[in-house]
C-alpha cells in the first residue's frame, strides 16, 4: 500500500488558507496565495517531499506581501499580525521573519500602536479601564499600556466621561435618581472609574 501513489483529492479554499485533502487520508495546509505558483488542483498526482520544499522555500516572500498588505489597511500589534498569518497558514519561522523584518523597518511598534489607540479611545469616551482591557486583548504587554495611558491628558479623559455621560443622559430625568444611577452604570461600561463616572454627573447636573 505504501507503494501506491498520492493523488490530490481536493483542493478547498477559505480565510486565506487551502486545505488539500490526499488520497491517504492525510490532509496538509497552506496559504491561499501560494496557489498562484503551485496550482495544485483535486485528481493531480502529489509529492508531499516537494510540497513541503516549496513551502520551506517560498512562504518567506508571500507572508511578507501578505503583512504589508494588512499594515497598509490598518496599523496593528504584534500579536494581531501574528494571528493573521497563522490564520492564512503560514508556517512559524516565515511568520517570525516577516515580524523581525516590519520591525526593524519601524512598521510594527506596539508602544507606539498603544499611543495612539489610547488616545484615539480616550477621545471616543472610552475610559482607562476599558482602553486597557483593548490592548490587553491585542496583545499588547501591561508595561506598554500604562505606558499608553499615564500619557492621556487627564482633563482630556474627563471631558470624554462627561461627553458620555450627556449621551447617556439623553431623554433622562436628572432628578431622577434611577436615571442618574442608569448613566454611572453607563459610564462604568465605558471604563470608567466610579469617582470619574460621579464627577461627570455632577458636572452634568450643574449644566441643566
Amino acid at each position: 500500500m505504501s507503494d501506491l501513489p498520492i493523488t490530490l483529492i481536493s483542493v478547498r479554499r477559505s480565510h486565506g488558507r487551502a486545505t488539500l485533502t490526499l488520497s491517504t487520508g492525510e490532509v496538509l495546509v497552506m496559504p491561499r496565495a501560494m496557489l498562484k505558483e503551485r496550482p495544485y488542483r483535486g485528481g493531480m498526482p502529489f509529492d508531499a517531499d516537494s510540497f513541503h520544499a516549496f513551502i520551506a522555500s517560498r512562504a518567506y516572500p508571500f507572508a511578507l506581501e501578505k503583512a504589508v498588505a494588512l499594515l497598509a489597511l490598518r496599523s496593528r500589534t504584534k500579536r494581531e499580525l501574528r494571528d493573521a498569518l497563522r490564520l492564512s497558514a503560514y508556517p512559524e519561522e516565515a511568520i517570525e521573519r516577516v515580524l523581525a523584518r516590519m520591525e526593524e523597518a519601524g512598521y510594527l511598534d506596539d508602544a507606539d500602536f498603544a499611543g495612539h489607540w489610547a488616545a484615539s479611545r480616550s477621545t471616543k469616551g472610552m475610559g482607562a479601564r476599558r482602553i486597557r482591557m483593548e490592548l490587553h486583548h491585542k496583545g499588547v504587554d501591561r508595561d506598554t499600556i500604562e505606558a499608553a495611558l499615564s500619557s492621556l491628558d487627564e482633563q482630556a479623559q474627563f471631558d470624554g466621561a462627561l461627553k458620555a455621560a450627556r449621551k447617556a443622559f439623553s431623554g433622562k430625568d436628572p432628578s431622577d435618581p434611577r436615571d442618574r444611577q442608569k448613566v454611572i452604570a453607563a459610564l462604568l461600561r465605558r471604563g470608567y472609574d466610579y469617582d470619574t463616572a460621579r464627577r461627570a454627573l455632577a458636572a452634568l447636573q450643574d449644566e441643566a
